[in-house]
């Protein structure tokens, strides 16, 4: 079979192309939603949200890495882990439906009682997704995720637009959620093409028991990485700064997830092109930062432009972000203890961001995203050292191929801060866009290839000139 030209292509974007087409989709559907919902339409739906979602994934992705992590996964294992999670999601969802009006007592809004027992019934569907999850997982396909994402964000976000302007209101997210998880989890089942029988085995849950809670921290860390501020943040100032606080956290949580995406080569990567890789971000964030307050006052009415400013300093989290990047690259080690040490981190930086939205919060929404930058930074700090131990040897190399776009990355950001402001009052949107993006990149650039030092390479000609001179 002949390779195709473009199949190095699409094995390199492989890795971006599932958190691209699930931002994307999100942002896309979020501008068409946006002016029916209002800040407070969204913040009402997160404040529900937020603790439903955290539970959830401390059942389904509690699952989903033991059945992954399984040294020998049989046909008994898989039927023991669908029954359980199934009984389990049944159970956390029948508990929150009783829970339900105590919690709508704390939070104070009318809306919150209509909204929160419908998304109960997402702990259901997460974990019908469990096992063709982690048995896709297992068998290192991507492409069945990414193809779960795009029909579950057209269809969910299709119902939500409809019925937004139909004037449901906050109903509007609950249906596109929900609809867009029955979606994902029927094309994940058609594409992991396994069929799994009804069984239980007490043997096989005790395996799986003894796998999963080793893993039950970490399996939470996403989920309430995303959804603990923002629900510290709107219990403390209200559902309007919930919605605004969302949509900040997102524009900077795509930018690091789109451009820190680990490539499959990753483990045979050397230590200056995992340097390298891990600086991606930092020009886009540092261009999504400089133009933002340009950016969002065409496509969002003045209820959403609060969220700027918070979105700005989110945004600095790229540095951070690309140090443990580096650390997770460098430092990986399959022993217990460095494992063990990695996790310990993770956690500290999840808790204390949450813990830092909550104190902060009193001090507005650019409080809150200043304070969240400080156990980032904390954690990115105590990863210097295991860098430099395992860099050892690559450390000028190293250092010379991220210092590169770091200062690129720097120079850009500072002619954007010189530059944004009179350039978006004196030019329309469009053109003051495309015009600061050419300069901030062009000026990484030239920044990024002055410090090279490499000369530039001779023109190569198409043809070899002869010696006129006779033989």
């Amino acid at each position: 079979m002949v390779e195709s030209p473009a199949d190095p292509l699409l094995a390199a974007l492989r890795p971006y192309l599932n958190p691209a087409l699930r931002h994307a989709g999100w942002f896309g559907f979020f501008l068409l939603l946006a002016p029916a919902m209002g800040p407070r339409g969204y913040g009402m739906f997160i404040l529900a949200l937020s603790g439903i979602a955290i539970a959830e994934a401390l059942l389904a992705e509690t699952a989903i890495a033991a059945l992954v992590g399984l040294a020998g996964l049989e046909e008994r294992h898989v039927s023991t882990a669908l029954v359980t999670v199934l009984a389990a999601g049944a159970g956390l969802t029948l508990v929150l439906r009783a829970v339900a009006g105590a919690l709508g007592g704390i939070v104070d809004a009318a809306a919150f009682d209509d909204i929160f027992p419908s998304l109960t019934l997402l702990p259901v569907l997460g974990a019908l997704a469990v096992v063709p999850t982690a048995l896709l997982r297992r068998a290192g396909r991507r492409a069945p995720f990414a193809a779960a994402t795009a029909a579950g964000t057209a269809a969910g976000g299709a119902v939500a637009v409809a019925l937004a302007w139909a004037g449901a209101g906050p109903w509007a997210l609950v249906a596109q959620i929900i609809v867009q998880r029955l979606c994902e989890c029927a094309v994940l089942w058609a594409m992991a093409g396994e069929r799994v029988g009804v069984a239980w085995s007490r043997r096989h849950f005790a395996e799986l028991f003894g796998a999963a809670h080793r893993r039950v921290f970490d399996a939470v860390l996403p989920a309430a990485s995303r959804y603990g501020p923002c629900l510290a943040v709107g219990l403390s100032l209200g559902p309007i700064a919930a919605g605004l606080y969302m949509l900040a956290s997102r524009l900077a949580e795509a930018v690091l997830e789109i451009f820190l995406a680990r490539p499959a080569s990753l483990a045979r990567d050397t230590p200056p092109e995992i340097a390298r890789l891990a600086c991606r971000a930092l020009l886009p964030a540092a261009l999504a930062s400089a133009l933002l307050p340009i950016v969002v006052p065409p496509l969002l009415d003045p209820r959403w432009w609060g969220a700027v400013p918070p979105a700005q300093i989110l945004l600095l989290a790229a540095l951070p972000a690309a140090i443990g990047f580096m650390r997770t690259a460098c430092g990986e080690n399959p022993a217990a203890k460095a494992r063990w040490q990695r996790a310990r981190w993770q956690r500290a930086r999840v808790v204390g961001g949450i813990a830092a939205a909550a104190l902060a919060a009193p001090y507005g929404l650019a409080g809150v995203a200043a304070a969240m930058l400080a156990p980032a930074a904390l954690v990115a700090a105590a990863g210097l050292r295991p860098i430099g131990r395992r860099m050892r040897g690559h450390g000028q190399a190293a250092l010379v191929a991220a210092a590169r776009p770091c200062a690129g990355a720097a120079a850009a950001a500072f002619v954007l801060a010189i530059a944004a402001d009179p350039l978006g009052r004196l030019l329309d949107p469009l053109t003051a866009f495309c015009l600061l993006t050419a300069s901030g990149w062009l000026c990484c650039l030239l920044v990024r290839d002055a410090l090279s030092g490499a000369a530039p390479a001779p023109l190569a000609l198409s043809r070899q000139t002869r010696d006129p001179s006779p033989a």
